[in-house]
Order: structure tokens, then C-alpha cells, then sequence
């Protein structure tokens, strides 16, 4: 007498079912991988952004300004992150740059004349990892008015307002002696909970 093998159909309904609970279990944990990915991306940006400005106050003996100089923008948006691009980028400046693959220009806009080494007058900002700019703050103006800032995903409705960060303790400016940067994270919002900060304690 023969004997036939195979799986019969209980068996491999069973095996189906138990393959299908070990995806459900580790999709959650796979799928997470490129978004924790971009989140280093963009710590690991602020904290080379930050080693230049650094290299800046090294170079020019001053943090870099967060205010753009009078009449070469031609809106009131972007500024602070545009004044970090004029310095770190400006045409007499030989120390630390960041990558030129980080140019963003969210609000299309131009100065009224070239001040950098770029052949160009757009008035570029610093982008995370998500094409967003990077929000500069001096600690000098930490005080001063909120922040403006259009981000490249149109569908979050253009422009978001920023503010530097504060403890949550003391409810006193943190990095009261130097500079804050902010990526508005994942969610491209600036104020939520998965905003980056980079400052020195």
C-alpha cells in the first residue's frame, strides 16, 4: 500500500494562521525602522549644524545673528533661518559650512543682493530631514517676537509660528548663553510633542 504525504488542509490553515500572527506581531517593529531612521537623520543634522556654529563663534568671535540685515529680504518669513544660511554661508566666511544638500527654499524668496559664496540670491534655509527649515534662534533674541516659518508640505496649511524652547521647571529659556535650533520633526508641525531641540544645557 502507498502511503500519500502532504500537508492536509487543517494543517496548512494552521501554518497560514501562525504566519499570519507572527507578521501581525512584527510589522508594528518593522514598519517603525525608516521613521526612527529619519529621526536620527535629523538629530545627527542639528548636532552638525550646531559643531558649525560653534566653529562660527570660534572663527568670528560671536554666535551667528539671528536677524537678517535691513532691507534685503523681501517678507518677514523664514528670517532667523535665512540669517543662519547668510552667515554660515556668507561670501568672506572660511570656516564650517553644512552640507549644501540641505538647502531648502520654502518660501521662494530672494535677497535683494548676493551676500554668500553660492552664485545665487535665493535666500535658502538650513532643512531637516524632512525639507523643513531648521529654526535658528541667538540667545540674544530669544525674547523678541515669534517666529514665522512656511514649510514645504503645503497641506499643513503653509506657516507655522515657533518659539524657543523653555524649561518645563523653571519655565526659563534653555541655552540662556548661546542658541537654540528647532526641527519641527516627523509631523512637519512645529509645537508638538515630536519637535527637535539642539541646545546646550
Amino acid at each position: 500500500m502507498k502511503t500519500q504525504s502532504g500537508f492536509t488542509l487543517m494543517e496548512m490553515m494552521v501554518v497560514l494562521v501562525i504566519i499570519g500572527i507572527l507578521a501581525a506581531a512584527l510589522f508594528p517593529k518593522i514598519s517603525g525602522l525608516p521613521a526612527q531612521a529619519k529621526v536620527r537623520a535629523a538629530k545627527s543634522r542639528l548636532d552638525s549644524i550646531s559643531a558649525a556654529i560653534e566653529s562660527y563663534r570660534t572663527t568670528e568671535g560671536e554666535y551667528p545673528t539671528d536677524y537678517l540685515p535691513t532691507g534685503l529680504a523681501l517678507n518677514g518669513i523664514n528670517n532667523r533661518s535665512e540669517a543662519l544660511f547668510l552667515a554660515l554661508f556668507d561670501a568672506e566666511y572660511t570656516g564650517q559650512r553644512p552640507s549644501e544638500e540641505w538647502l531648502v527654499n520654502t518660501d521662494n524668496d530672494e535677497a535683494t543682493r548676493n551676500l554668500t559664496s553660492l552664485g545665487t540670491r535665493d535666500l535658502f534655509e538650513i532643512g531637516d530631514a524632512w525639507g523643513n527649515p531648521i529654526v535658528y534662534f541667538d540667545s540674544l533674541h530669544y525674547g523678541d517676537r515669534r517666529v514665522t516659518t512656511v514649510m514645504r508640505d503645503i497641506e499643513y496649511g503653509d506657516e507655522n509660528e515657533v518659539v524657543p524652547h523653555r524649561n518645563p521647571k523653571t519655565d526659563s529659556y534653555s541655552a540662556p548663553n548661546s542658541f537654540q535650533l528647532v526641527s519641527a520633526g516627523p509631523d512637519g508641525e512645529f509645537g508638538t510633542d515630536d519637535d527637535i531641540y539642539s541646545f546646550k544645557q
